[in-house]
C-alpha cells in the first residue's frame, strides 16, 4: 500500500496544495513551525479518522475556521487506486463526511482501506499512561484483523450507557436483568477478540523487542489483563454465562456506584518488566523503545492478514531514539514499505536513507512539490 499525495485545506498551519510522495522512503525535514508534523499528521488522519497529537478536532482545524479537508489517492500493491476524501466539522456538534473515489463509505469500509501506524513522542503514553489507549491500540488491531470488531464494540458500549441508565434510575430488578443479558453477551465477543489480538500482538512484539532492545534492557511480558473471576473462561459461551452471573451478583454494589464497575471497558493490556509494571521498571529510554515495538508488532499482524505491507509514519525520527536504537529501527522497518519521517535535521538523517525523496517544508508549504514519478 502506498500513499500517493495528498492535500488539505484548513488543516493547521498547512497551505492548501497537494504534496506527492515516492515509493520507499520520503524524508519531510524543515525548522520547527514548518509544518512537518502536520503534514504527515493529515495522512494519519486521511488513513485512519485520527489524529496523534490531538482528541479536539477544533484544535486540527486551522484557528477560526469550523471546519478541514484532507484528500489523498492511495494505491495497493496490486495496482488499484483509491481517492480518500473526508470533510470534517468541528461543531460542535462534530460532523464528518467520508468519500471513496467519489461514492460515499460507512466508516467501517473507509478505515480498512489505507491503515495508517504513527510512531511519535506521545506513544511513551502506551506504557506510561492509563489503560484506556492500550485498549485503543488493542481494538484497532482486532478491527483490522475482523471488520466486525467496530459494530461490537459499539454494541457493548452502547449497551453498557443502558444499563448504567437503569442502575441509576428506578428501573426494577427485571428490567436490569435484561440489561445484564445483553451486556453479558457482548462483553464476552469483545473480550474473546481483544484476548484474540493480544495473543497475536505478544508474539510479535517480543520478536520485535528482541531485535530494539540494548542489553541492558530488561525482559518483558505482555498480556491481556481482564477479570480475575475470568480465569478459566476460554470460549464465548463461558464468558458469557460467567458475565451474566457476575452482573447479578454484583447488581447491589452497581446501584450504589450508579454504574457497572466491571467489565471490558476496565480491562488493560499488561505490560511487565521482570515482573513488575513496565513503567515502574523501565528509563524513559527503554519506555520509548517499547513504545516503538507495541506499534510496529500491530504493523506486521495487519500486513499479515492483509497480504502487503502498509505506510509508517515516525515523526521528529532522530530525536525521539539513541542512535543504536535509531540504527535498529531502521532496519526493522528497511523493507518495500512506504515510510515517512519527519526531522528538523534533515543533513543528520539523510545518510541512513541516501535514496530517499526529501520534502523540504516551509511556512506550511511544500517547497519542492513534484510528483513521485509513479
Amino acid at each position: 500500500m502506498q500513499i500517493r499525495e495528498i492535500s488539505t485545506r484548513s488543516f493547521r498551519n498547512l497551505e492548501s496544495t497537494t504534496v506527492h510522495f515516492a515509493d520507499g522512503v520520503n524524508l519531510v525535514v524543515g525548522g520547527n513551525g514548518a509544518g512537518k508534523t502536520s503534514l504527515v499528521e493529515a495522512v494519519a488522519v486521511l488513513g485512519n479518522l485520527r489524529s496523534f497529537r490531538s482528541a479536539r478536532w477544533r484544535a486540527v482545524a486551522r484557528h477560526g475556521e469550523q471546519n478541514f479537508r484532507v484528500e489523498g489517492v492511495v494505491e495497493t500493491s496490486a495496482g488499484v487506486r483509491f481517492r480518500l476524501q473526508q470533510l470534517l466539522d468541528v461543531g460542535p456538534p462534530v460532523s464528518r463526511s467520508l468519500l471513496i473515489n467519489g461514492g460515499a463509505a460507512t466508516t467501517e469500509r473507509y478505515l480498512g482501506v489505507l491503515p495508517v501506524v504513527a510512531l511519535t513522542a506521545a506513544d511513551t503514553e502506551l506504557v506510561t499512561g492509563g489503560p484506556s489507549l492500550r485498549r485503543v491500540l488493542l481494538d484497532r488491531l482486532s478491527f483490522m484483523l475482523d471488520a466486525a470488531t467496530l459494530a461490537e464494540i459499539r454494541t457493548y458500549l452502547r449497551t453498557l450507557r443502558q444499563r448504567n441508565a437503569a442502575l441509576s434510575s428506578d428501573a426494577t430488578d427485571s428490567e436490569i436483568d435484561a440489561w445484564d443479558g445483553r451486556l453479558a453477551a457482548h462483553a464476552a465477543r469483545v473480550v474473546q477478540r481483544r484476548m484474540g489480538a493480544a495473543t497475536r500482538l505478544g508474539d510479535e512484539f517480543a520478536e520485535i523487542y528482541r531485535r530494539l532492545r540494548g542489553k541492558s534492557f530488561p525482559d518483558m511480558t505482555l498480556g491481556y489483563r481482564s477479570d480475575s473471576w475470568l480465569n478459566g473462561c476460554e470460549t464465548t459461551i463461558e464468558l458469557e454465562e460467567s458475565y451474566r452471573k457476575r452482573y447479578n451478583v454484583t447488581r447491589i454494589r452497581d446501584r450504589h456506584a450508579g454504574h457497572t464497575l466491571e467489565g471490558p471497558h476496565r480491562h488493560d493490556l499488561r505490560l511487565e518488566a521482570g515482573g513488575r509494571p513496565a513503567k515502574e521498571v523501565l528509563s524513559s529510554g527503554q519506555i520509548k523503545v517499547v513504545a516503538a515495538a507495541l506499534r510496529l508488532a500491530t504493523v506486521v499482524q495487519v500486513e499479515s492478514e492483509r497480504g502487503e505491507q502498509l505506510p509508517v509514519i515516525v515523526d521528529d525520527v532522530d530525536a525521539e531514539l539513541d542512535s543504536a536504537v535509531f540504527s535498529q529501527l531502521t532496519m526493522t522497518l528497511a523493507s518495500q514499505r512506504q515510510l515517512l519521517l519527519t526531522s528538523a535535521h534533515g543533513d543528520m538523517v539523510s545518510g541512513f536513507f541516501p535514496d530517499a525523496r526529501v520534502i523540504t517544508m516551509e511556512s506550511g508549504s511544500c517547497r519542492n512539490n513534484t510528483a513521485s514519478g509513479d
